[in-house]
């Protein structure tokens, strides 16, 4: 049954002749070029307003499940502005019947030509093509697709972080109409700061091509007022972070029966069966520009979700729950600040609005850019795995930059890992921030003696050079194990990540299991560590995942028989040591020992 609401003002009279018609549906095949009609869309307010509509013709075919009318829109200054961000899935009716939703327009097109996404092919979300979409619950996550540039945990051995990661992220996601046109779909952001804007630009911004990401003026979900009851035409916004900072796309609802809707006209990331927050917007204005026109509007109240993102449009319920994962980012040393969010939960894209939390987070309460030292440290709370703990250090102009990739590689890693799902119950980020690098580079290292016993303490001498600094010495005493054998001993002394580097390349491990997987990584270390590594020449393997150093010859042939595909190890880390100096450091430098037994 049809849910009749009562709209004020002289819009009560046309809300009546939509609902009566929602029902009611012009087929592509019964237009022609000339037929005119109206279309629905908010321009200021909450209120849909009437603007006119003239059929140009059908461009059939432009997939093969897919034909577009194109129509010339005017009234209510669509003659300046033309067609404006926001205004994707306004609903079109032609002869009083429901033809589609506006869904693009032309780059620098000199008319308010629109691109229209037929309704019959937007109501064929409603049987999910294929069937609904799976039950999210807690603890559960719908599995990234293969072509999506994930993060393998070599890499995050490595560190070796693409400075445009994030933007490679976003733009496999990106869906394109060709031939110039573009989305009618606005996506704004409340609550970051210029640096924030530019990277969100660089982003998001590339979502909406010819279009730009502006700053919200309204404030976080829930909070924009009372805006009643979604009919056609009403603004709605999807929902990525919510609360002390928003990224949203903002569009129209195009049809609604009962509790079901339809919006938008074209994907918004075209990742099929999602759970994405739907929210009610409130509209402050539109804003006419020549190289894109768009709406500026609040974020109202979530209220369902999106259920279904596919090429002829979205779906979505009102009451249904999409799953949110709750960030805190708490800003110390130059700042004291605490900033809460929920980011969306679906693997494509919480790495990236993860990253844009905490970025946009430092931004707001002290600095992002600029010559500091950072310390980041960042716990996942992981659903049946307990919680993951990454510790790192950033000193220079681009700390806030790298600290946020280095968060959203191991996030991403999380989401696409080909071991398990992983479901992030929430993530707790805490920066401790100074005004100036601190870093020291460790230039040379030698001992107090070349030729030792086992069990001895030799003293390590380090050379190090700080940033803008004098040189100096740190001493620091190291054991040689009670157990070393007759011969080369090596000693490799450096920063903590370097060296999760000289391990990852002495004992090569390769998790068969998350579990493998996550103690690897609980086991990194930050800059601020000083690890020495006592390696000896003793063979060993590498076996389903395992390191197992320092076997005897009976073992080794046991394991290396029952499971061939084991990795000989030549070197074998016999001692480690870590120490905690000032400031963090960076490189590593090898010292060569002999041992003799007495």
């Amino acid at each position: 049954m049809m849910k009749h609401v009562w709209i004020p003002g002289a819009l009560a009279a046309l809300a009546s002749l939509v609902s009566a018609a929602e029902t009611a549906t012009i087929s592509v095949d019964e237009l022609e070029r000339g037929q005119r009609g109206y279309g629905l869309t908010v321009f200021a307010g909450s209120e849909p307003q009437r603007f006119e509509v003239e059929v140009l013709g059908v461009t059939r075919n432009r997939t093969p499940e897919l034909s577009y009318v194109l129509a010339r829109l005017s009234g209510q200054g669509l003659e300046t502005s033309g067609v404006f961000g926001g205004m994707s899935g306004s609903p079109v009716y032609i002869d009083g019947r429901l033809a589609g939703a506006v869904s693009f327009s032309y780059l620098f097109g000199l008319d308010a030509i629109a691109g229209i996404t037929p309704i019959g092919a937007m109501r064929q979300l409603q049987g999910g093509l294929g069937g609904p979409p799976p039950a999210r619950t807690a603890g559960t996550s719908a599995p990234a697709p293969r072509s999506l540039p994930g993060i393998g945990w070599q890499d995050l051995v490595r560190r070796e972080f693409s400075p445009d990661l994030l933007e490679t992220h976003l733009a496999q996601l990106l869906p394109r109409f060709g031939g110039g046109a573009r989305s009618a779909l606005q996506w704004s952001a409340g609550g970051f700061g210029d640096g924030s804007s530019r990277l969100l630009e660089r982003a998001l911004g590339e979502l909406a091509p010819g279009g730009r990401v502006f700053a919200s003026a309204g404030g976080p979900a829930g909070a924009a007022g009372e805006l009643g009851d979604l009919v056609p035409g009403s603004s709605v916004a999807a929902v990525l972070i919510a609360g002390d900072f928003q990224v949203a796309g903002y569009g129209t609802l195009t049809d609604r029966q009962g509790d079901e809707v339809l919006a938008f006209g074209h994907p918004v990331f075209g990742l099929g069966p999602v759970r994405i927050p739907l929210a009610a917007s409130e509209v402050v204005t539109v804003v006419a520009s020549r190289a894109n026109s768009f709406k500026i509007a609040n974020v109202g109240p979530v209220i369902g979700a999106f259920d279904q993102d596919r090429e002829a449009g979205v779906h979505g319920r009102i009451g249904l729950t999409a799953p949110m994962i709750p960030v805190t980012v708490k800003l110390r040393g130059l700042a004291e600040r605490e900033y809460h969010m929920q980011v969306v939960d679906v693997p494509q894209l919480t790495p990236s609005m993860m990253a844009l939390a905490a970025y946009g987070s430092l931004e707001a309460g002290s600095f992002s850019t600029g010559t500091q030292g950072l310390d980041l440290e960042a716990r996942f709370r992981l659903a049946g795995h307990g919680d993951l703990v990454i510790r790192q250090n950033f000193d220079d102009t681009q700390a806030g930059i790298d600290s946020i990739l280095y968060l959203m590689s191991f996030s991403a890693f999380l989401k696409h890992n080909d071991l398990a799902e992983v479901d992030i119950e929430s993530l707790e980020v805490e920066y401790n921030q100074v005004d100036r690098p601190r870093i020291a580079t460790l230039v040379a290292a030698h001992t107090d003696r070349r030729v030792v016993r086992p069990g001895e303490t030799v003293r390590l001498i380090l050379e190090l050079q700080p940033y803008r600094g004098e040189s100096y010495r740190e001493t620091v005493e190291t054991t040689v194990p009670a157990n070393a054998p007759n011969g080369r001993y090596v000693i490799f002394v450096g920063d903590g990540t370097t060296m999760d580097g000289v391990r990852f390349a002495i004992e090569r491990p390769a998790p068969q299991t998350f579990e493998q997987a996550l103690a690897f990584l609980q086991s990194f270390s930050a800059r601020e560590t000083l690890r020495i590594y006592g390696l000896v020449t003793e063979p060993g393997l590498a076996i389903a995942g395992d390191v197992l150093p320092q076997l005897p010859g009976s073992m080794r042939a046991i394991f290396a028989g029952a499971a061939p595909t084991g990795t000989p190890l030549g070197l074998a880390i016999a001692h480690q040591q870590d120490e905690r100096l000032d400031r963090p450091i960076v490189g590593y430098q090898r010292v060569d020992l002999e041992v003799r037994r007495r």
